[in-house]
């Protein structure tokens, strides 16, 4: 995207302060255990409005857009706060990056391919340290030329997941929409350690992210749009093959399966003889677990767990056993009492005591642990991004930034004119050109918009749950 951002020039950059203070008895956030296994990278999100739903100018807008952030940041002042420790966030209101640039080119050169909408550099990176300048969230405003706008957001992963990025962003919308005069009669609520207590800040470090492997090969990020039709004959498939045994099987598990099956293929095509066995690792969101005491509309934390599937060989990769195994793990899943028995914070903390008691060094970690390929799934489907109204109707498209993480899939609503599954999936770039010839594959996905390359990449150890 290094050609793109010479179509950019900056209007503005400055912090943003909450517009009532914290009060004193709120100035400490409590990181749970799952908190402290998250790295504090940025998740970024975009939202695209055209020209023909915005009533105001440029200039309006964005004083709008402003002073309700500022308003929206006193009801979370974790994300304007400052990263203490591994255990919790000083609520200082540090205040959140706010920048406002214009964009030379039409809004639909850029909704397929959204990196130019957000900060240069900050996309899925780590947050730099406090007095280094870092803030948990930025957001940016971009004027097209064309009379359209953006509005995308960075927020870090250590306060909370996608679910809890939509409620900051659907709190944004309604104090927008209400201007001046807006308040939150529901605020979200920040669960703090309330669900899984937190380790204090000690000798046990959780070695989260992995930095930049100057040895790994190009990753290709792809997109591919999945139509509802589409989606219904690949349902239709599955559910006609006579060893299925899942009858109603929902579009995530369709979706997931039949990208991770091709994906895998491809994978095995140039392993050259070493191990092509594969898994894949999906994200649950726990949210409808949670105790009636703690349960809010809006719970904001990283409140998620994973689950996986068997590690297949490469003649178990047939849909209907793929479907079968999804859910098979989903009910195990929903069998047991996941905020004590958390299968990611169990392997965190498995990783974290091996390498810091020297049982095992990092590097021999992961020699083990990449015994076979794993694929990793995060659907965020069922979080109405394309609902986020703030006043001029709701977006004709809610995307995220290129991704930089190997093997790692999302799944996404589309909110155009044809409605159905947009998937973001990134391989490197002899996997990804047999990926995207796959003809099972293309008999129910289209290509959308164009490839994006990540020579210097970051890895997440911990599980992106985005």
């Amino acid at each position: 995207m290094s050609s793109f951002s010479r179509l950019l020039s900056t209007i503005s950059k400055k912090v943003v302060k909450p517009f009532s203070p914290t009060p004193l008895t709120q100035r400490i956030h409590k990181l749970s255990l799952l908190d402290q296994c998250m790295g504090n990278f940025y998740m970024p999100l975009v939202l695209f409005y055209p020209k023909h739903q915005l009533e105001q100018g440029p200039k309006q807008l964005s004083k709008l857009l402003e002073n309700s952030f500022s308003k929206v940041l006193t009801y979370h002042q974790p994300w304007v706060g400052s990263l203490r420790d591994n255990a919790t966030i000083q609520c200082d209101d540090t205040g959140a990056e706010f920048f406002e640039v214009e964009v030379n080119c039409p809004m639909d050169q850029v909704v397929h391919r959204p990196d130019l909408t957000f900060p240069l550099g900050l996309s899925w990176k780590n947050v730099p340290h406090a007095n280094d300048g870092g803030r948990l969230s930025v957001a940016q405003l971009s004027h097209f030329d064309c009379g359209g706008m953006a509005i995308s957001v960075c927020m870090s992963h250590k306060v909370g997941d996608a679910r809890s990025a939509f409620s900051f962003l659907k709190d944004w919308a309604t104090l927008t929409r209400e201007h001046p005069n807006g308040e939150l009669s529901c605020p979200s609520y920040y669960v703090q350690d309330s669900l899984m207590p937190s380790l204090p800040d000690g000798p046990l470090k959780f070695p989260v992210v992995v930095e930049p492997n100057a040895q790994e090969s190009v990753e290709f990020e792809k997109r591919f749009f999945l139509s509802e039709s589409n989606i219904r004959s690949l349902k239709a498939l599955i559910v006609d093959d006579p060893s299925s045994i899942v009858q109603n099987p929902t579009t995530t598990e369709v979706v997931s399966a039949i990208v991770y099956k091709c994906a895998a293929i491809a994978g095995a095509n140039i392993s050259n003889g070493n191990d092509s066995s594969s898994q894949m690792v999906l994200v649950s969101d726990l949210r409808k677990t949670i105790p009636p005491s703690i349960k809010s509309t809006s719970t904001i934390g990283n409140i998620l767990t994973a689950f996986s599937t068997p590690i297949y060989n490469l003649e178990d990769l047939r849909l209907p056993k793929l479907v079968a195994d999804i859910r098979k793990s989903k009910h195990e899943l929903s069998t047991r009492d996941n905020f004590k028995e958390n299968k990611w914070v169990s392997e965190m903390l498995e990783y974290a005591n091996k390498i810091n008691t020297g049982i095992e060094d990092d590097q021999s970690y992961r020699q083990k642990s990449s015994c076979h390929n794993v694929y990793r799934c995060s659907s965020v489907c069922n979080i109405p991004f394309q609902d986020l109204d703030f006043g001029w109707g709701k977006p004709t498209r809610a995307s995220i930034a290129s991704t930089p993480f190997s093997n790692m899939i999302y799944l996404m609503n589309t909110q155009d004119q044809n409605r159905g599954i947009e998937v973001f999936i990134n391989l490197n770039q002899q996997q990804m050109s047999i990926f995207e010839q796959d003809k099972e594959f293309l008999q129910f996905a289209s290509p959308v918009g164009d490839n994006h390359v990540h020579e210097d990449k970051e890895k997440l150890y911990c599980m992106e749950a985005f």
